[in-house]
Protein backbone atom coordinates (compact mmCIF):
# COMPACT_ATOMS: atom_id res chain seq x y z
CA UNK A 1 0.00 0.00 0.00
CA UNK A 2 0.99 3.94 -0.63
CA UNK A 3 2.21 5.75 2.49
CA UNK A 4 -0.45 8.39 2.90
CA UNK A 5 -0.35 11.77 2.75
CA UNK A 6 -3.09 12.95 4.63
CA UNK A 7 -3.88 13.06 8.26
CA UNK A 8 -6.84 9.93 7.42
CA UNK A 9 -6.86 8.09 5.62
CA UNK A 10 -9.41 5.08 4.29
CA UNK A 11 -9.24 1.47 6.04
CA UNK A 12 -7.62 -0.87 3.93
CA UNK A 13 -9.06 -4.47 4.11
CA UNK A 14 -5.67 -6.17 5.13
CA UNK A 15 -5.55 -3.67 7.79
CA UNK A 16 -9.13 -5.02 8.75
CA UNK A 17 -7.68 -8.06 9.22
CA UNK A 18 -4.63 -6.78 11.22
CA UNK A 19 -6.96 -5.05 13.76
CA UNK A 20 -9.47 -8.13 13.99
CA UNK A 21 -6.38 -10.10 15.07
CA UNK A 22 -5.02 -7.27 17.51
CA UNK A 23 -8.58 -6.89 19.28
CA UNK A 24 -8.77 -10.93 19.40
CA UNK A 25 -5.54 -11.53 21.14
CA UNK A 26 -5.70 -8.62 23.72
CA UNK A 27 -8.78 -9.61 24.71
CA UNK A 28 -7.19 -12.73 25.71
CA UNK A 29 -4.05 -11.10 26.99
CA UNK A 30 -5.34 -8.21 29.42
CA UNK A 31 -7.41 -10.16 31.54
CA UNK A 32 -4.33 -13.00 31.27
CA UNK A 33 -1.74 -10.72 32.42
CA UNK A 34 -3.66 -8.26 34.95
CA UNK A 35 -4.48 -11.33 37.10
CA UNK A 36 -0.53 -12.09 37.67
CA UNK A 37 1.18 -8.53 37.65
CA UNK A 38 0.77 -5.41 39.01
CA UNK A 39 1.40 -3.43 35.67
CA UNK A 40 0.61 -4.53 32.07
CA UNK A 41 1.85 -2.34 29.07
CA UNK A 42 0.42 -2.07 25.44
CA UNK A 43 2.71 -0.20 23.53
CA UNK A 44 1.87 0.97 20.12
CA UNK A 45 4.39 2.03 18.07
CA UNK A 46 3.47 3.77 15.01
CA UNK A 47 -0.31 4.71 16.32
CA UNK A 48 -1.37 6.96 13.49
CA UNK A 49 -4.22 9.21 14.14
CA UNK A 50 -6.76 7.20 16.04
CA UNK A 51 -9.49 6.57 13.02
CA UNK A 52 -9.91 6.11 9.40
CA UNK A 53 -11.71 8.54 7.03
CA UNK A 54 -14.62 5.98 7.24
CA UNK A 55 -15.23 6.59 11.10
CA UNK A 56 -13.56 2.94 11.76
CA UNK A 57 -10.89 2.99 14.59
CA UNK A 58 -7.63 2.68 14.97
CA UNK A 59 -5.29 0.44 16.86
CA UNK A 60 -4.81 3.14 19.65
CA UNK A 61 -8.84 3.30 20.20
CA UNK A 62 -9.23 -0.70 19.46
CA UNK A 63 -6.73 -1.32 22.37
CA UNK A 64 -8.10 1.19 24.98
CA UNK A 65 -11.72 -0.14 24.15
CA UNK A 66 -10.79 -3.61 24.70
CA UNK A 67 -9.99 -2.39 27.58
CA UNK A 68 -12.69 -0.68 28.93
CA UNK A 69 -15.33 -2.71 27.76
CA UNK A 70 -13.52 -6.36 29.45
CA UNK A 71 -14.96 -7.31 32.35
CA UNK A 72 -12.59 -9.58 33.52
CA UNK A 73 -9.51 -7.02 34.03
CA UNK A 74 -8.06 -7.21 37.74
CA UNK A 75 -8.83 -4.12 39.35
CA UNK A 76 -5.16 -4.23 41.39
CA UNK A 77 -3.27 -4.66 37.91
CA UNK A 78 -2.42 -0.53 36.36
CA UNK A 79 -2.94 -0.80 32.92
CA UNK A 80 -0.63 2.15 30.67
CA UNK A 81 -1.19 2.86 27.40
CA UNK A 82 1.55 4.49 25.15
CA UNK A 83 1.21 5.51 21.95
CA UNK A 84 3.65 6.93 19.60
CA UNK A 85 3.44 8.62 16.60
CA UNK A 86 6.13 11.17 14.97
CA UNK A 87 3.71 13.07 12.73
CA UNK A 88 2.43 15.75 14.58
CA UNK A 89 -1.00 16.44 12.83
CA UNK A 90 -1.94 12.83 13.15
CA UNK A 91 -0.77 13.26 17.09
CA UNK A 92 -2.96 16.23 17.88
CA UNK A 93 -5.79 14.02 16.46
CA UNK A 94 -4.78 10.64 18.18
CA UNK A 95 -5.16 12.76 21.40
CA UNK A 96 -8.53 14.63 20.20
CA UNK A 97 -10.17 10.68 19.65
CA UNK A 98 -8.86 9.56 23.00
CA UNK A 99 -10.37 12.52 24.78
CA UNK A 100 -14.04 11.72 22.90
CA UNK A 101 -13.38 8.13 23.59
CA UNK A 102 -13.07 9.53 27.38
CA UNK A 103 -16.34 11.37 27.40
CA UNK A 104 -17.77 7.68 26.33
CA UNK A 105 -16.13 5.29 28.43
CA UNK A 106 -14.88 7.86 31.67
CA UNK A 107 -11.05 5.59 32.14
CA UNK A 108 -11.34 3.54 35.55
CA UNK A 109 -8.65 4.76 37.89
CA UNK A 110 -5.67 2.35 36.69
CA UNK A 111 -5.53 3.36 33.44
CA UNK A 112 -2.91 5.93 32.24
CA UNK A 113 -1.81 6.77 28.57
CA UNK A 114 0.51 9.30 26.65
CA UNK A 115 0.75 9.98 23.29
CA UNK A 116 3.74 10.50 22.19
CA UNK A 117 4.56 12.93 19.18
CA UNK A 118 8.17 10.88 18.25
CA UNK A 119 9.94 8.42 16.22
CA UNK A 120 9.64 5.44 17.58
CA UNK A 121 13.24 4.56 18.32
CA UNK A 122 13.60 7.63 19.79
CA UNK A 123 10.70 7.03 22.07
CA UNK A 124 11.85 3.33 23.22
CA UNK A 125 15.14 4.84 23.15
CA UNK A 126 14.21 7.49 25.66
CA UNK A 127 11.80 4.55 27.76
CA UNK A 128 14.69 1.81 28.13
CA UNK A 129 17.47 4.24 29.09
CA UNK A 130 15.22 5.40 32.12
CA UNK A 131 14.51 1.95 33.22
CA UNK A 132 18.51 1.75 33.77
CA UNK A 133 18.44 -0.55 37.15
CA UNK A 134 14.57 -1.55 37.10
CA UNK A 135 12.26 -3.92 35.09
CA UNK A 136 10.14 -3.22 31.76
CA UNK A 137 6.68 -4.33 33.01
CA UNK A 138 5.00 -7.12 31.18
CA UNK A 139 4.71 -5.35 27.76
CA UNK A 140 2.33 -5.79 24.04
CA UNK A 141 4.75 -3.77 21.41
CA UNK A 142 2.15 -3.64 18.45
CA UNK A 143 4.95 -2.44 16.25
CA UNK A 144 3.27 -1.44 12.76
CA UNK A 145 4.81 1.04 9.80
CA UNK A 146 4.85 1.82 6.68
CA UNK A 147 8.11 0.92 5.68
CA UNK A 148 11.01 -0.46 6.56
CA UNK A 149 12.86 2.51 8.59
CA UNK A 150 12.89 3.07 12.30
CA UNK A 151 12.21 -0.22 13.14
CA UNK A 152 16.09 -2.35 14.25
CA UNK A 153 16.35 -5.57 15.42
CA UNK A 154 18.09 -4.22 18.09
CA UNK A 155 15.43 -2.24 19.74
CA UNK A 156 13.23 -5.21 19.37
CA UNK A 157 15.60 -7.13 21.25
CA UNK A 158 15.80 -4.58 24.29
CA UNK A 159 12.39 -4.87 24.29
CA UNK A 160 12.05 -8.64 24.20
CA UNK A 161 14.54 -9.30 27.08
CA UNK A 162 12.24 -8.47 29.53
CA UNK A 163 10.47 -11.08 31.18
CA UNK A 164 6.61 -11.35 29.38
CA UNK A 165 7.40 -8.86 26.76
CA UNK A 166 6.12 -10.10 23.66
CA UNK A 167 6.24 -7.98 19.96
CA UNK A 168 3.55 -8.12 17.37
CA UNK A 169 5.65 -6.49 14.44
CA UNK A 170 4.08 -5.75 10.70
CA UNK A 171 7.18 -7.04 8.18
CA UNK A 172 6.60 -4.45 5.49
CA UNK A 173 7.50 -7.53 2.99
CA UNK A 174 6.92 -5.70 -0.52
CA UNK A 175 8.99 -3.26 -0.13
CA UNK A 176 12.33 -4.99 1.67
CA UNK A 177 11.56 -7.20 -1.23
CA UNK A 178 11.89 -4.13 -3.54
CA UNK A 179 14.90 -2.36 -1.99
CA UNK A 180 17.45 -5.07 -0.87
CA UNK A 181 19.53 -5.42 -3.58
CA UNK A 182 19.44 -1.70 -3.81
CA UNK A 183 22.86 0.65 -4.29
CA UNK A 184 21.75 2.75 -1.77
CA UNK A 185 24.15 2.64 1.47
CA UNK A 186 21.70 4.13 3.77
CA UNK A 187 19.04 2.08 1.91
CA UNK A 188 21.35 -1.09 2.69
CA UNK A 189 22.14 0.53 6.43
CA UNK A 190 18.21 0.56 7.34
CA UNK A 191 17.68 -3.15 6.00
CA UNK A 192 20.76 -4.21 7.93
CA UNK A 193 19.22 -2.59 10.95
CA UNK A 194 16.11 -4.13 10.20
CA UNK A 195 17.84 -7.91 10.16
CA UNK A 196 20.25 -6.91 13.09
CA UNK A 197 22.57 -8.49 10.89
CA UNK A 198 25.73 -6.58 8.40
CA UNK A 199 25.74 -10.05 6.20
CA UNK A 200 21.65 -10.12 5.33
CA UNK A 201 22.31 -9.63 1.64
CA UNK A 202 25.05 -12.66 1.55
CA UNK A 203 22.60 -14.50 3.97
CA UNK A 204 19.64 -14.23 1.79
CA UNK A 205 21.53 -14.77 -1.71
CA UNK A 206 18.68 -13.51 -3.46
CA UNK A 207 17.40 -15.23 -6.57
CA UNK A 208 14.79 -14.23 -9.19
CA UNK A 209 12.49 -16.35 -8.13
CA UNK A 210 9.37 -15.02 -6.13
CA UNK A 211 8.89 -17.55 -4.08
CA UNK A 212 12.51 -18.21 -3.25
CA UNK A 213 12.73 -14.81 -2.26
CA UNK A 214 10.09 -14.75 -0.31
CA UNK A 215 11.16 -17.71 1.49
CA UNK A 216 14.94 -16.86 2.40
CA UNK A 217 14.04 -12.96 3.42
CA UNK A 218 11.17 -14.08 5.85
CA UNK A 219 12.77 -17.17 7.30
CA UNK A 220 15.91 -14.69 7.79
CA UNK A 221 13.85 -12.55 9.51
CA UNK A 222 11.78 -15.59 11.45
CA UNK A 223 15.72 -16.63 12.53
CA UNK A 224 16.86 -12.88 13.66
CA UNK A 225 13.92 -12.32 15.86
CA UNK A 226 14.95 -16.16 17.70
CA UNK A 227 18.57 -15.82 17.49
CA UNK A 228 18.69 -11.75 18.04
CA UNK A 229 15.49 -11.12 20.00
CA UNK A 230 15.75 -14.65 21.87
CA UNK A 231 12.11 -15.09 21.23
CA UNK A 232 11.37 -18.80 21.90
CA UNK A 233 8.23 -18.83 19.65
CA UNK A 234 7.59 -16.94 16.52
CA UNK A 235 4.39 -16.74 14.38
CA UNK A 236 3.40 -15.04 11.34
CA UNK A 237 0.59 -13.70 9.40
CA UNK A 238 1.03 -13.02 5.55
CA UNK A 239 -1.29 -10.35 4.10
CA UNK A 240 -2.01 -10.44 0.06
CA UNK A 241 -2.86 -7.18 -1.69
CA UNK A 242 -5.05 -7.33 -4.92
CA UNK A 243 -2.60 -7.79 -7.25
CA UNK A 244 -1.83 -11.32 -5.06
CA UNK A 245 1.12 -10.57 -4.48
CA UNK A 246 2.94 -10.50 -0.17
CA UNK A 247 2.20 -6.41 0.64
CA UNK A 248 3.70 -7.75 4.20
CA UNK A 249 3.65 -10.34 7.32
CA UNK A 250 2.56 -10.11 10.97
CA UNK A 251 5.30 -11.60 12.74
CA UNK A 252 4.65 -12.26 16.28
CA UNK A 253 7.03 -13.29 19.02
CA UNK A 254 6.96 -14.88 22.51
CA UNK A 255 8.54 -17.02 25.29
CA UNK A 256 4.91 -17.88 26.15
CA UNK A 257 3.27 -20.99 25.63
CA UNK A 258 -0.35 -19.44 26.22
CA UNK A 259 0.68 -16.05 24.24
CA UNK A 260 1.71 -18.48 21.58
CA UNK A 261 -1.61 -20.26 21.64
CA UNK A 262 -3.61 -17.68 22.00
CA UNK A 263 -2.19 -15.75 18.93
CA UNK A 264 -3.08 -18.25 17.18
CA UNK A 265 -5.99 -18.65 17.55
CA UNK A 266 -6.71 -15.05 16.83
CA UNK A 267 -5.33 -15.30 13.93
CA UNK A 268 -7.58 -18.49 12.97
CA UNK A 269 -10.03 -16.33 13.73
CA UNK A 270 -9.31 -13.92 10.79
CA UNK A 271 -8.72 -17.10 8.34
CA UNK A 272 -10.74 -20.45 9.52
CA UNK A 273 -9.11 -22.15 6.68
CA UNK A 274 -5.55 -21.59 7.27
CA UNK A 275 -4.82 -19.99 10.08
CA UNK A 276 -1.71 -17.79 8.51
CA UNK A 277 -3.28 -15.61 5.43
CA UNK A 278 -5.73 -13.23 3.79
CA UNK A 279 -5.94 -11.48 0.51
CA UNK A 280 -7.35 -8.07 -0.57
CA UNK A 281 -8.98 -9.77 -3.05
CA UNK A 282 -11.84 -10.74 -0.29
CA UNK A 283 -13.74 -7.81 0.44
CA UNK A 284 -14.63 -7.78 4.25
CA UNK A 285 -13.68 -9.59 7.13
CA UNK A 286 -16.91 -11.02 6.72
CA UNK A 287 -16.52 -13.07 4.04
CA UNK A 288 -13.01 -14.43 5.68
CA UNK A 289 -15.05 -15.54 8.32
CA UNK A 290 -17.29 -17.87 6.14
CA UNK A 291 -14.25 -19.40 4.51
CA UNK A 292 -13.44 -22.91 4.58
CA UNK A 293 -13.00 -25.79 7.80
CA UNK A 294 -9.43 -26.37 8.37
CA UNK A 295 -7.26 -29.50 6.91
CA UNK A 296 -8.08 -31.68 9.59
CA UNK A 297 -6.48 -34.60 7.17
CA UNK A 298 -3.13 -32.61 7.42
CA UNK A 299 -3.43 -32.63 11.14
CA UNK A 300 -3.97 -36.40 11.76
CA UNK A 301 -0.88 -36.83 9.02
CA UNK A 302 1.21 -33.98 11.42
CA UNK A 303 0.25 -36.32 14.76
CA UNK A 304 1.47 -39.67 13.09
CA UNK A 305 4.57 -38.66 12.12
CA UNK A 306 5.58 -37.38 15.10
CA UNK A 307 3.66 -40.17 17.75
CA UNK A 308 2.81 -42.94 15.36
CA UNK A 309 4.42 -46.55 16.61
CA UNK A 310 6.39 -44.79 19.37
CA UNK A 311 3.66 -46.21 22.44
CA UNK A 312 1.17 -44.13 24.34
CA UNK A 313 1.57 -40.47 24.98
CA UNK A 314 -0.24 -38.55 27.50
CA UNK A 315 -3.01 -36.04 26.02
CA UNK A 316 -1.15 -32.74 27.57
CA UNK A 317 2.00 -34.05 25.32
CA UNK A 318 -0.44 -34.14 22.39
CA UNK A 319 -1.50 -30.63 22.79
CA UNK A 320 2.17 -28.74 23.66
CA UNK A 321 3.21 -30.79 19.97
CA UNK A 322 0.14 -28.84 18.18
CA UNK A 323 0.08 -25.85 19.65
CA UNK A 324 4.09 -25.29 19.53
CA UNK A 325 5.18 -27.35 16.39
CA UNK A 326 2.23 -26.93 14.37
CA UNK A 327 -0.10 -24.36 12.78
CA UNK A 328 -2.94 -25.75 14.33
CA UNK A 329 -5.24 -24.92 17.52
CA UNK A 330 -5.88 -27.36 20.84
CA UNK A 331 -9.01 -26.89 19.77
CA UNK A 332 -8.80 -28.78 16.67
CA UNK A 333 -7.26 -32.06 18.43
CA UNK A 334 -9.52 -33.95 20.36
CA UNK A 335 -13.29 -33.38 18.40
CA UNK A 336 -12.06 -32.64 15.26
CA UNK A 337 -9.30 -34.88 14.60
CA UNK A 338 -8.84 -38.04 17.46
CA UNK A 339 -12.80 -38.61 17.66
CA UNK A 340 -13.16 -39.62 14.20
CA UNK A 341 -9.60 -41.85 14.28
CA UNK A 342 -11.03 -43.36 17.17
CA UNK A 343 -14.29 -43.72 15.68
CA UNK A 344 -13.07 -45.03 12.20
CA UNK A 345 -14.55 -49.03 11.07
CA UNK A 346 -10.89 -49.27 11.68
CA UNK A 347 -9.36 -47.32 14.57
CA UNK A 348 -6.39 -45.52 13.54
CA UNK A 349 -5.69 -44.14 17.60
CA UNK A 350 -5.82 -46.12 20.77
CA UNK A 351 -7.01 -44.47 23.83
CA UNK A 352 -7.29 -45.12 27.54
CA UNK A 353 -7.77 -43.50 30.99
CA UNK A 354 -7.08 -44.85 34.53
CA UNK A 355 -10.16 -43.34 36.00
CA UNK A 356 -12.18 -44.47 32.81
CA UNK A 357 -13.67 -42.53 30.11
CA UNK A 358 -16.89 -42.20 27.45
CA UNK A 359 -15.75 -43.17 24.06
CA UNK A 360 -13.95 -40.40 21.53
CA UNK A 361 -13.13 -37.75 24.69
CA UNK A 362 -10.07 -37.27 26.11
CA UNK A 363 -9.78 -35.56 29.49
CA UNK A 364 -6.73 -34.76 31.19
CA UNK A 365 -4.46 -37.86 31.73
CA UNK A 366 -5.86 -39.44 28.72
CA UNK A 367 -3.19 -42.34 27.30
CA UNK A 368 -3.12 -42.03 23.51
CA UNK A 369 -1.24 -44.44 20.89
CA UNK A 370 -1.29 -43.68 17.71
CA UNK A 371 -1.61 -47.26 15.20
Amino acid sequence: MAVPKTTIWPLEPHTKTKHLILGEYLAAWLPIMSKWNRRIVFIDGFAGPGRYSGGEEGSPLIALRTALEHNRLSPDCEFSFLFIEADKKRADHLREEIEQLKTERPFLKQFSYEVANARFEEKINRVLIELTGAQLAPTLAFIDPFGFEGLPMRLVAEIAKYPKCESLITFMYEPVNRFFEHPSPKIQEHLEALFGTAEARDLVKLTDDPEERFGRITALYEAQLKAVARFKFVRTFTMINTGNRVEYLLFFGTNNETGLGKMKAAMWKADPGEGGRFSDRTVSCQEVLLGPEPDFALLERLLRDRFAGKGFFDISEIERFVVVDTPFLETHIRTKTLAPMERAKAPRIEAKHTGGRKKCTYPAGTKVRFL
